[in-house]
C-alpha cells in the first residue's frame, strides 16, 4: 500500500489523505478500475483515538466522560494547536487526569476561548466567517430547516443531573428564519432532510422540541438570535451556524439541511442566450479546470463535458446575470462567474464550494 501511495503521489494530483482512504475503501465499493490496495481495515473507537474536534466539542461537555482517559488525541482541528496540546498534556500527564477541568473547558469548540456575547461575539469563533444576508437566510429557510443540536444547551452540571439518553435526544430542533425577524421552531420529524441527518436516537424518539418561538436579526457578520428564553450570538460558516449562549458562552451548533439552490427557473442554454451576457465568457473551445485538476468544457449549445459524466449548463435567471448552472451526474451546481478566468461553484445538495479556473 505504501508503494502504491508513493507512486500516486508522484504521478497524480491527489491529496495524500484522500489517496490513503481511497486505497483502503475502494475494494468495498466495487468501482470499475479502482481495486485499491486490499489491506485489512480496523475501525478504532473515536472516544479512545479521538481528534480535538470531538474532544473539545463533545467529550468536555459530557459529564460522564470526565474521568475517561483517551489513548491518543490528534491535535489537528483548531488553529491553537500548541496551546491546546499543552492543556491536554497538562491535564492527563502532569496532573494525572486530576487537573483543572475548567482550564480545558475554557477552550471553544471552534476557535479561541469560550466567551459570552459581549465584546465582539461569543463562542470564540473568529476565522472563516461568511457574510450573513437576511434575504438569503429567509430564502434558504423556505427550502429547508437548520438542524440545531443541544437546544436548550445544557451545562455539564445540568446534564449530570439528568443524564438520560432520551432527554438528550429531545434536544434537537428544526429552525427556519422567517421574514420580519420571526423564527419557526419545529420537531425534527417534520423535516425529512433534517430527520435523515439526525442521530438514530433522535429519529427513534421524535417528539416536540424543547424550545418554542423566538426572533432574529443580523448585525454586521453576526446573527443575533433568541430561542425560547435565551439569547445567542451566531456566525455562519458554509452550511453551519456556530452559536454561543450570551449568558455563559455555552456553544450550540446548527447545520442547514435544505437545498442550497432554487432550481425551478433553470433551463439548458438556448441559442438566443449563447451570444450574449455571461454565456460568451464561459463557452468556448478553451477548457476550464475544476479545482485546478479536472477539465470542463462549456459548449455554446448547452452541452457540458466533464471527466465523469456528460452534462448540461444554462442560465440561472433568478440569481442575476453573473450566474449559470451546471448539471452532471444528476447533481446541480450553482456557478458564479467572477471574471473571465474564475468561477465559484456551489453544489446545491450540500453547499460544498469549489473554484473553477480557466487554463
Amino acid at each position: 500500500m505504501m508503494r502504491t501511495l508513493a507512486r500516486r503521489m508522484a504521478s497524480e494530483q491527489v491529496w495524500d489523505q484522500s489517496a490513503y482512504s481511497q486505497e483502503g475503501l475502494w475494494p468495498a465499493l466495487g468501482l470499475k478500475g479502482r481495486v485499491g490496495s486490499r489491506v485489512s481495515l480496523r475501525v478504532l473507537s473515536y472516544a479512545c483515538f479521538c481528534n480535538t474536534k470531538w474532544f473539545f466539542r463533545h467529550l468536555l461537555n459530557e459529564p460522564t466522560w470526565r474521568h475517561h482517559r483517551p489513548v491518543s488525541v490528534h491535535t489537528n482541528y483548531h488553529p491553537e494547536k500548541q496551546q491546546r496540546m499543552q492543556a491536554i498534556f497538562n491535564h492527563y500527564h502532569v496532573a494525572e487526569g486530576k487537573g483543572d477541568w475548567a482550564a480545558l473547558r475554557r477552550w471553544s469548540g471552534t476557535e479561541g476561548s469560550r466567551r459570552a456575547c459581549g465584546g465582539g461575539g461569543g463562542g470564540g469563533f473568529r476565522g472563516g466567517r461568511e457574510q450573513l444576508l437576511p434575504d438569503e437566510m429567509v430564502e434558504l429557510s423556505s427550502r429547508g430547516a437548520w438542524l440545531f443540536h443541544n437546544l436548550p444547551p445544557r451545562t455539564p452540571a445540568q446534564l449530570l443531573a439528568a443524564p438520560d439518553a432520551a432527554g438528550r435526544a429531545g434536544a434537537f430542533a428544526a429552525v427556519r428564519f422567517l421574514p420580519g425577524g420571526g423564527v419557526a421552531v419545529g420537531s425534527v420529524e417534520e423535516e425529512p432532510r433534517a430527520l435523515a441527518a439526525a442521530p438514530a436516537g433522535v429519529r427513534a424518539r421524535g417528539g416536540a422540541p424543547l424550545v418554542h418561538g423566538g426572533s432574529w436579526s443580523v448585525e454586521g457578520q453576526a446573527l443575533r438570535l433568541r430561542l425560547g428564553e435565551e439569547d445567542y450570538t451566531a456566525f455562519r460558516r458554509g452550511r453551519a451556524l456556530i452559536c454561543a449562549r450570551c449568558s455563559d458562552g455555552v456553544e450550540v451548533f446548527a447545520r442547514y439541511e435544505g437545498l442550497a439552490c432554487n432550481t425551478s427557473g433553470w433551463h439548458r442554454l438556448r441559442p438566443s442566450e449563447a451570444q450574449s451576457g455571461v454565456a460568451t465568457t464561459v463557452a468556448g473551445a478553451k477548457a476550464w479546470r475544476w479545482q485546478g485538476r479536472h477539465d470542463f468544457t462549456f459548449h455554446a449549445d448547452g452541452r457540458l463535458d466533464t471527466p465523469w459524466h456528460k452534462g448540461v449548463w444554462g442560465v440561472a435567471p433568478e440569481r442575476g446575470e453573473r450566474f449559470i448552472f451546471a448539471r452532471f451526474a444528476n447533481i446541480d451546481h450553482l456557478l458564479h462567474v467572477a471574471d473571465k478566468s474564475r468561477i465559484e461553484s456551489t453544489r446545491c445538495e450540500d453547499g460544498d464550494k469549489v473554484t473553477v479556473s480557466r487554463w
